[in-house]
């Protein structure tokens, strides 16, 4: 059986909220010094989570407009 491919891009799309919020909260902890080596990598990774979480919606708004 083939798995659905709107319900694993939504199981995609609400792993990378959870990711995000992760990396939020571990960054949080990290405030209140000089920004290091590893907080502006961990802050580059939420970027790049953020910038893949949105990709997903443009992706379904579009599957939707298109009415697919």
């Amino acid at each position: 059986m083939v798995p659905d491919p709107e319900a694993e891009l939504s199981s995609l799309a609400s792993q990378l909220d959870e990711l995000i919020v992760r990396v939020a909260s571990i960054l949080g902890d990290m405030e209140g010094g000089d920004r290091s080596d590893g907080q502006s990598a961990l802050l580059e990774v939420e970027r790049h989570l953020v910038g893949a979480r949105r990709e997903l919606e443009r992706r379904t708004r579009q599957t939707v407009d298109d009415g697919q």
